[in-house]
């Protein structure tokens, strides 16, 4: 599902690369989880499938297509099968979650009938529908984290990226989302997540593919 082809990136204005001819494979329904220490490129690879950044030498395939011949007016249509939680969790603090939610919605031109069912039906699914009239300042963050993944998950994308979801979470919250990301899988929906806290995953219940990006030039990129 996923190819990456001996790529290499280096950022515009530098002379290391952040990543060096990195060739790796994620299949249809793999939970893969990129691990390395902090800097080595985690994020920056997230960025390459989400063609947010493009590679300096090599290659990516998501699906069999070549990422590199997609054009710019392509792209909003390509990212739309990608679900993204991201490290900070980027909800609005003025909207209740249940708001947050029907913003991201309207991207896709739902109906508003078919939005609030939607909506409902993937919190109810988190267990957090109990929290739609809140805003975020008012819930925790392992459930503003559970909104970030109800948002990601309402377009029912084939592959969810997630960038380093556990990281602000405490020891319990860490564990229960873990669990949450595990029976994503198990419905089939393919799976890309960095992640400093291994040791949390391999504590709970999952099957996943461990990927430890290799060390580069001594850079400190994320």
């Amino acid at each position: 599902m996923i190819t990456l082809e001996h790529v290499t990136k280096i950022y515009d204005g530098e002379t290391s690369p952040v990543l060096k001819d990195l060739s790796m494979t994620v299949e249809e329904g793999d939970f893969c989880v990129i691990t390395g220490r902090s800097g080595i490129g985690k994020t920056t690879l997230l960025r390459l499938l989400l063609k947010e950044v493009s590679p300096t030498e090599g290659k990516i395939f998501v699906e069999d297509r070549d990422i590199s011949r997609i054009p710019s007016f392509g792209i909003p249509g390509y990212r739309r099968k990608f679900g993204v939680i991201f490290q900070d969790f980027k909800l609005l603090k003025d909207k209740t979650v249940f708001e947050n939610l029907e913003i991201a919605r309207r991207i896709y031109g739902w109906s508003k009938k078919d939005t609030e069912a939607k909506i409902t039906h993937i919190l109810v699914f988190l267990g957090i529908d109990r929290l739609h009239a809140r805003y975020p300042y008012e819930i925790s963050g392992g459930e503003q984290q559970k909104v970030c993944l109800a948002r990601a998950l309402l377009n029912s994308p084939r592959i969810l990226l997630a960038d380093e979801p556990t990281r602000n979470l405490d020891p319990e919250a860490s564990a229960e989302f873990v669990r949450l990301m595990e029976l994503i899988h198990r419905q089939g929906t393919t799976i890309v997540m960095t992640t400093h806290d291994i040791a949390t995953i391999k504590q709970e219940d999952v099957h996943y593919t461990e990927v430890e990006l290799p060390e580069t030039e001594d850079k400190d990129y994320a």
